[in-house]
Formats: C-alpha cells, sequence, structure tokens
C-alpha cells in the first residue's frame, strides 16, 4: 500500500473540547507548557499521531488554541494541514471562534475535513440535533457543506469509533502534497535537547529532505547541515511533503530560530518584502479595506504587518476580492499559489485572505499592475515562465531567479526549460540566463535597423563598428565582443585591426547593462547563422550592402589611391594628402578610413597610410628575402623596400603582429605565419 501523510487540524472556539479530543483519540496530551496545564487552556500549538485500521501510516493531528488572543497560533498551526477537524460543543453550539476559525480554514484553501459535536454526555439527543443543525447553517457553502457530523465524548468514549473511521475516509482521500518540488518546511517551533542540540518541527509543505542535507534558514539566509531527523517521533533518513517533522539542525542555537522562519532547499526561495496577491474580503467583515490600509498578513508560520496597494479600485468591500500589492514592514519567504489570512490591526480579528501571485515583484501601480498581475496565482509551469521571460524583456532572467520567483525545484524548472527551448519559445545564454525568443528576435531587429541607418549615414563605408550599432540599438555603449574572434584581413594586407578613427558609440545611457548586452550577443549570433549579418572582426555589414560613393567623396578617394600607389611604403602625411587632392583633412581623414574598413588601405600607425596592394606586394618580398637569407635587418629592409625607417618600423611592427615575421634582437626572421 502507498504511503499517505496526512495531517489533520482542530480548529473551534476554547473550552470547546479539543484537546481533550486529541487526548482520547491518541493517548497524548497536546498540552505541553506548564502554563497550559495550570489553566486549563491551550495557549499553543500542540501535536500527537494517531494511528487507523487500514492505513500504511499514522496520521499527525495538530491541535490548536481556540482563544481569541491565540489566533496567531491558530493560523500557525493550520498550515500545511490537509484536513480539520472542526470541533462544535453540543452544549454551546456555534461561537465567534467557531466561526473565526471556520475563516481561517476557508482563507487557507482547506479542502476536507469533518465535524466533531465534542461533550455530547452532557447534552440530550434534542440539544445533539439542535447544535448540529447550527452548525450546518454556519458551514453552508464552505468546504465542509457535506462533511459528516458525528457527535462524541471524551469522556465516555461514545463515538469514537465511528470518528475514527470518518478520519481514515478523508485520509485515504485527500490529493497528496508534491514531493517533487523544492523543499519547504515553515518552523512552529525550536527547542534543544540535550546532546542533540538544536531542533525545529513543522509540516514539509513540499519537496523532501534527507540527512547529512544542507538547507537554508530564511529569511536569515544561514546554510545549515542537517545532522538528524524524525517523523512520528521515530527516527527517519528522508521526510517528504505531508508530514509532521522534526529535524536536527548542527551549528545554530534555538535562540537564532524563531516561528515563522523556513527551512528550505538552498537557492529555490527567498525572502521578500512585497508580494502580488489576488485577496478577498469576508462577506462578514465590518469594514472596507482602504488604499494602503494596514493589516496583519499570517503567511505560512509567520505574522507580519503590511500595508495594502489595491490596483483595481480604491476601497475593497466586505464579499468583494481584487489584486494587490502587499508591501510589507518585515520579509516573507512565499512562492505563487500559497494561501493567507488578513487580520485587522485593531482590534484584531480574521478578516479575509488570498492568493500569492507574484513573491518578488516590482513595485506597481495601479491599473497598470492589475493587467500584468492577474491571472498569476494560478498560472500553469509553462505559462509562469513565459510570463516571466516576456517580461524580463532584452534582460533575461537567470535561472537561479526563475526558480525562486516559480517556486519550482531546479529538475521542475529544468524539464520546463528544456520544453521552451525545444520549441523555440525560450534561449539560453551564457551563466544560465534564459531570454525569451520573442526578446532576442526584437534584439536582433534592433540591430538591423540600426546597421542599415549606420549604413545609410555612412554609405561609403563598408563595414559599421560593431560598438557604434549596439549603442544606436540599445540606446547607450557596448562592450559587446563578437563570439567569432577577430579574424585576420584577406586580400594579402599587412595585418589586421580596427581602422583608425572609427566613430567611437555616444556618451549614452545603455539600456539594459550587461543583461542586455547578453541579448544583444544572442541577437548577433542568430543574425549571422541566418546570413542576415555578415561581420569581420570587429565590424558589421548587411549582405547587399556596397560602399555608395558620392562624386565628391569618389574624387577624392581616386585621388588618394592614386597618390599611395605611387608613394609605395613612403606615403604623404595626412596634410599633404589633404592638399594634393583639393580637400580638408578631416574629409581625407573619413575617405582614407572608408578605404581601411575596405580592405583597400592598410593604416600602419597614425597618420601613415599604405596602398593595401602594395602593402601585400612588401610583404611578399619580406617572405621571400628570408626564406632565402633566413633573417634580415633595418638596413636590409631598407634596401629591399627602399623606404626610411619612418615607414619600414611601422610596417615591420605590422608584420610582426600579423606573425608573418618575429624579432629576434635588431633582426626579423619567419614568424608562424609567415608563408606565402
Amino acid at each position: 500500500m502507498p504511503h499517505r501523510h496526512v495531517v489533520f487540524g482542530t480548529a473551534g472556539h476554547v473550552d470547546h473540547g479539543k484537546s481533550a479530543l486529541v487526548r482520547a483519540l491518541t493517548g497524548t496530551d497536546p498540552d505541553r507548557l506548564a502554563e497550559e496545564k495550570a489553566r486549563e487552556m491551550t495557549i499553543d500549538l500542540g501535536f500527537a499521531f494517531l494511528t487507523l485500521p487500514g492505513l500504511p501510516d499514522p496520521i499527525a493531528i495538530v491541535d490548536v488554541p481556540g482563544h481569541e488572543m491565540f489566533v496567531r497560533n491558530m493560523v500557525a498551526g493550520a498550515t500545511g494541514i490537509d484536513a480539520a477537524l472542526f470541533v462544535v460543543a453540543a452544549d454551546e453550539g456555534v461561537m465567534p471562534q467557531t466561526a473565526e476559525h471556520l475563516r481561517v480554514l476557508h482563507e487557507l484553501r482547506v479542502q476536507a475535513g469533518l465535524i466533531a459535536l465534542t461533550k455530547a454526555d452532557k447534552v440530550g439527543p434534542e440539544h445533539i440535533a439542535a447544535a448540529a443543525k447550527q452548525v450546518r447553517a454556519l458551514v453552508e457553502g464552505t468546504f465542509l457543506q457535506e462533511a459528516p457530523i458525528v457527535p462524541v465524548s471524551a469522556v465516555t468514549g461514545a463515538g469514537l469509533t465511528e470518528l475514527c473511521e470518518r478520519l481514515a475516509d478523508i485520509a485515504r482521500s485527500v490529493p497528496t502534497k508534491p514531493s517533487e518540488g523544492p523543499f519547504r518546511l515553515p518552523i512552529d517551533r525550536s527547542f534543544t535537547i540535550r546532546g542533540a542540540g538544536t531542533i525545529v518541527t513543522g509540516t514539509v509543505i513540499s519537496g523532501r529532505l534527507r540527512n547529512g542535507d544542507h538547507a537554508v534558514l530564511l529569511p536569515r539566509g544561514r546554510s545549515l547541515r542537517v545532522r538528524g531527523l524524525q517523523v512520528h517521533g521515530a527516527a527517519a533518513t528522508e521526510i517528504v511533503a505531508g508530514q509532521r517533522a522534526a529535524v536536527n539542525l548542527a551549528g545554530v542555537e534555538k535562540e537564532a530560530i524563531e516561528r515563522g522562519d523556513v527551512l528550505a532547499a538552498p537557492g529555490a526561495f527567498a525572502p521578500s518584502l512585497m508580494l502580488d496577491a489576488r485577496v478577498e474580503l469576508a462577506r462578514d467583515a465590518e469594514f472596507r479595506i482602504a488604499q494602503r490600509a494596514r493589516l496583519r498578513v499570517h503567511h505560512g508560520t509567520a505574522e507580519v504587518m503590511a500595508r495594502i496597494v489595491l490596483l483595481e479600485a480604491d476601497e475593497l468591500r466586505p464579499g468583494q476580492s481584487a489584486l494587490a500589492q502587499l508591501r510589507l514592514e518585515s520579509p516573507l519567504v512565499g512562492a505563487p499559489g500559497d494561501a493567507f489570512v488578513l487580520r485587522s490591526y485593531s482590534p484584531m480579528r480574521v478578516v479575509g485572505g488570498g492568493i500569492i501571485a507574484d513573491a518578488h515583484p516590482p513595485k506597481r501601480r495601479r491599473a497598470v499592475g492589475a493587467k500584468v498581475v492577474d491571472g498569476r496565482e494560478h498560472a500553469p509551469p509553462e505559462e509562469a515562465v513565459t510570463r516571466l521571460l516576456g517580461e524580463a524583456g532584452r534582460r533575461g532572467v537567470a535561472e537561479g531567479e526563475l526558480q525562486v520567483r516559480c517556486g519550482f525545484s531546479e529538475e521542475e524548472l529544468g524539464r520546463v526549460l528544456g520544453r521552451l527551448a525545444g520549441r523555440g519559445q525560450a534561449v539560453l545564454g551564457k551563466r544560465k540566463r534564459w531570454f525569451s525568443a520573442s526578446a532576442i528576435e526584437s534584439a536582433a531587429e534592433a540591430l538591423a535597423r540600426a546597421l542599415a541607418e549606420q549604413h545609410g549615414e555612412r554609405p561609403h563605408w563598408l563595414y559599421a563598428p560593431l560598438n557604434t550599432v549596439l549603442a544606436r540599438a540599445t540606446g547607450g555603449p557596448s562592450a559587446l565582443r563578437l563570439a567569432q574572434g577577430r579574424p585576420e584581413r584577406s586580400r594579402g594586407t599587412a595585418g589586421s585591426g580596427s581602422p583608425p578613427g572609427s566613430e567611437k558609440p555616444p556618451r549614452a545611457q545603455s539600456r539594459g547593462g550587461p543583461e542586455g548586452r547578453e541579448a544583444s550577443r544572442l541577437a548577433l549570433d542568430a543574425l549571422v547563422a541566418s546570413g542576415r549579418v555578415i561581420t569581420a572582426g570587429e565590424r558589421l555589414r548587411l549582405p547587399d550592402h556596397q560602399p555608395q560613393w558620392s562624386p565628391r567623396t569618389a574624387a577624392v578617394r581616386d585621388c588618394l589611391l592614386e597618390l599611395m600607389r605611387r608613394s609605395g611604403l613612403a606615403t604623404p602625411s595626412l596634410p599633404e594628402l589633404a592638399q594634393a587632392c583639393g580637400a580638408s583633412e578631416s574629409e581625407c581623414q573619413d575617405v582614407l578610413d572608408a578605404l581601411v574598413d575596405s580592405e583597400l588601405v592598410v593604416a600602419l600607425g597614425p597618420g601613415i597610410y599604405v596602398d593595401a596592394g602594395i602593402a601585400a606586394a612588401c610583404r611578399e618580398q619580406v617572405v621571400s628575402y628570408l626564406n632565402e637569407h633566413g633573417q634580415m635587418s633595418i638596413a636590409d629592409a631598407r634596401a629591399l623596400l627602399g623606404a626610411s625607417r619612418k615607414y619600414l618600423l611601422p610596417f615591420l611592427e605590422q608584420l610582426d603582429r600579423a606573425g608573418t615575421t618575429q624579432r629576434r634582437g635588431d633582426a626579423r626572421v619567419l614568424g608562424t605565419r609567415g608563408g606565402l
């Protein structure tokens, strides 16, 4: 028979016999505190286990206080329960905390339970029938509407057998909790045992934890080693979702842990000071929730104060629900789909609750925020991830952040991302950062437009500098480098490198930072792979783009090329070239840069330009000389090429950088790329 780990929680008014019923069922007194025994009133949470015929595992029972002063403890105990043992005394009937506890169970989305009419030995059949009728009226329209009502007596034992049968029926029918998700245990108690150390207890609401694992204590962020586990009072090697468990933690004192803390799988959850949620106000609430009202939020075993920013209206009336953002005064550790309870600040009454839609949202404004949040509280896994990737745009989302915001285990998130990537809906960048396919396509379109605009502004340039295009596409500077590297230039040029005089990107604020640059890199990879963009080192061009020369710039170009072909390596200076061609120095410089970009001219150094054909011929002469003589001095080079040191040294240094030659002392020998 498969294991079923089921937790029941008691609920009901003070003095209606909840603890006495638990003692009668289990033989365990859930009132463990001396003050509770002295006052004969439950103050804090109590725990017991009950073995039932036909069930492979005992059920756990969490006994909660019924007094209005301890509703906070009651909500903490109700966290993670699978079903309710709803208690009403037959001699008193429905009382104020009866209704308030029912409201708590409703807000926590408890879906199963039964009703025990306690103290049945004190009244006759008429009183029992009247109490049952009163309870039926109270629970009408709730999850207990069809629940069985069992009259019982903890004193005489009457009705306990039937109650156990009903408990077993419910235990067999309630759905199991997701053990494949990330481990999470809201802590409801911490204490120290001599010789063992610090122990924490709680109900595992998702995932599993093994002895020896590490878990993180949130919101404090401390990583702790598990050195012992217990379930139902017995040692265990593993605890799983649905179990009441005790965890022995190494390296921490109990004073460093309090109710409301969460023990969780490392990296799966993170504390937050804001929550997006759908909230509801109870039909019988005696007030309205105004914009920015201050309320108590009970989530897990924690209670924090919060301001509620309504995203759809100025106020919330009884019986209404709305999307809202909870701005918390202390951090909570939540996940989408988690339920919570709302209590008024003063007087403290349960007034409603809600479901978390986003546990790590940005600060939202009204109207716009409502459209963004709507539907998230019940979004299936793929939809949740797709929506987060879509919102992130070109920033993308780190895989760890996706895990935290969705509340998925690493394995589940990996499966979801794998399916989205397989369908072409998600793209993986470096360092496990994910982007939506639409964001990468948008970045690609922006790059293609920016490149086309750059070609339009500088039509006589064959290529556009990569960083200039990125700055135009993203609105700011970028340090992106092509994954393909910087290939050596072709056509026999002496070396490679970005052309001197290339534009610097404008000093503008970059959108997206390093993550935006990652999207641009992925977009550029896609453009190159599809043939929509051609690259050469740190330069880009569109496939159909060829330099377009105006009559004026064409005349300057032809003049410069003719002068450089006649001059060999000893090209005139920029002022001399400008004067000879009847152009300004800036106009001449622009044309020279375009010629370098088109690989018709080689830039040897600042202000020194050589015709590419001349440079290639000189390179061949040097290689032939070295093949014959083994090495070459500066004097040999001057005699070979007929140029002064002013032009020879930059040319030879260019050959060194290209690997054509290698310097040894004052001489050159063939380099690793010296062959013709």
